[in-house]
């Protein structure tokens, strides 16, 4: 059964990904469980160098920098093994939800693409433990992640607000029509509120394909707003996001014309940064 994956790695925002996770279980009916990767040994085992004139200390010191390594390891699978179970107990005091927790070694990317297939959605906090107090910062794993899966990605945000609408950034490209499609059949957005957002130059073009975007959710029941708006990407969906209170941005990872700028140039990395919103990608 394809599962919502949660990564948590002890850093303040670890509780709204719980959160966000959470939700997206209920509404998917799918179980949770929780993911903490613990980083591969950087020291390696020194070489034999007992044959070569002044490299003892070398190799003494080599060796004991693996020995450090190693002990450091075993302090962070123990620390992990605390943050899933605390993680554990508090989605279990929240929302009566049990779930199931485990560690992983090596990188967070080639961790999860090993677990893709039972992925229905992955939550990442916006922050890392190495970025957590920068706000010009976003966690240095988001973009490979999302570059190498194809299941939705949330980028959880503090604090944790349950969301009652959502804005699409469109742009009529084939991408984005999969969006659509993705949201009308799948019951992760029912019954909240849908703003359907195009920045751009206005034509008949777009306007047919707004008409086609709202058809396609309103068809599933969904109240649909749409607009188009001006200048820069990024900066024209949050100011309408923050003017009409929307909780969640709903983009997807690869698009066309401005909007294929994201995670390949910088507009979708500059809406994660100064966006107070979690954001949801779609591939």
């Amino acid at each position: 059964m394809s599962k919502i994956i949660a990564c948590i790695d002890g850093s303040p925002g670890t509780h709204t990904v719980c959160d966000y996770a959470a939700w997206f279980s209920h509404k998917l009916n799918a179980p949770l469980e929780l993911l903490h990767v613990i980083d591969a040994p950087k020291a390696q085992a020194p070489q034999d160098l007992s044959g070569a004139i002044g490299f003892g200390s070398r190799e003494t010191l080599l060796q004991e920098l693996v020995e450090l390594e190693e002990r450091k390891g075993k302090i962070e699978i123990k620390h992990g093994k605390v943050l899933l179970e605390e993680a554990g107990k508090y989605l279990l005091h929240k929302f009566n939800l049990k779930t199931h927790g485990f560690q992983r070694h090596g990188s967070l990317l080639e961790t999860v693409v090993a677990l893709e297939e039972d992925i229905r959605v992955l939550v990442m906090g916006k922050h890392g433990t190495q970025t957590e107090l920068r706000s010009d910062k976003i966690g240095t794993q988001i973009e490979n992640v999302v570059r190498a899966i194809y299941k939705p990605v949330l980028i959880a945000t503090s604090p944790f607000q349950t969301p009652q609408s959502f804005l699409v950034a469109f742009d009529g490209s084939p991408t984005a029509r999969k969006c659509i499609e993705q949201i009308a059949s799948s019951p992760l957005l029912k019954g909240l509120a849908a703003f359907l957002v195009y920045v751009g130059q206005p034509s008949q073009e777009m306007q047919n394909q707004l008409s086609w975007a709202k058809e396609q959710l309103a068809s599933q029941g969904f109240t649909v707003t749409t607009n188009t708006l001006e200048g820069e990407v990024d900066k024209s969906i949050m100011s309408y996001a923050a003017l009409h209170q929307i909780d969640l941005l709903v983009v997807g990872a690869y698009g066309h014309s401005k909007i294929r700028q994201f995670f390949i140039g910088s507009t979708t990395t500059r809406l994660i940064t100064r966006s107070t919103k979690p954001i949801l990608l779609l591939r």
